[in-house]
């Protein structure tokens, strides 16, 4: 009986660490911090970048086959946290077809270089949100510098979602014009599919 409930408990600590893993179709990273942020929020309702993957690590690789969605919209994650799930968790989830950056506090250079590995290393991606983000206004200028890597240009245009309203409202400015009506065409799919998460703004 001891035997039993040892490995029952076993179970409801490895599911119950924190209530921001949940295993279905969506792994829920909503409260992730970085692991530099951790340090000043001890007491928030967080969970460090580290401490998530172990805890997201410690599940069946069958569950894990089963995760289309990671939701870190609204996370303090920055280029570290970033760099941690891109190499420490994504691997691990090789079904994943929406990784939600919306508002995860990437603002530098490295983090579009870190998003162009991930759209290089991860082909089951088939849309990445950095809306809210500062590289979301570095997007297209990005893109501009790598033209004559298509591979990079193409999969940037395909699986990038940096704006919620300006892509349907036309907003870009002329100068951006030469890349605008295919970026529309692909997001105007995004749009209209079960990626736009009902926890982000219209």
């Amino acid at each position: 009986m001891k035997k039993i409930e040892f490995y029952l408990i076993a179970i409801f600590l490895a599911f119950s660490l924190n209530s921001s893993v949940a295993v279905s179709s969506i792994l829920d990273g909503t409260k992730v911090v970085s692991d530099e942020d951790i340090e000043w929020l001890e007491g928030e309702d967080v969970v460090s970048t580290s401490k998530f993957i172990q805890q997201t690590l410690v599940l069946d690789p069958e569950e894990l086959k089963d995760v289309e969605t990671l939701d870190l919209h609204s996370t303090s994650l920055h280029t570290s946290g970033l760099k941690k799930i891109t190499d420490e968790l994504l691997p691990y989830l090789p079904n994943l077809k929406f990784l939600n950056l919306y508002a995860s506090q990437l603002r530098t250079r490295e983090d579009l270089e870190i998003l162009a590995s991930i759209l290089e290393r991860f082909g089951s991606l088939q849309y990445v949100s950095i809306v809210a983000n500062g590289i979301a206004n570095q997007a297209l200028s990005f893109v501009k510098e790598h033209e004559e890597q298509k591979e990079i240009t193409d999969k940037f245009q395909q699986k990038v979602v940096f704006s919620f309203n300006a892509l349907l409202e036309d907003k870009f400015p002329l100068a951006e014009r030469e890349h605008y009506n295919d970026w529309y065409q692909t997001h105007i799919r995004y749009y209209n599919t079960n990626y736009y998460l009902p926890t982000l703004p219209y």
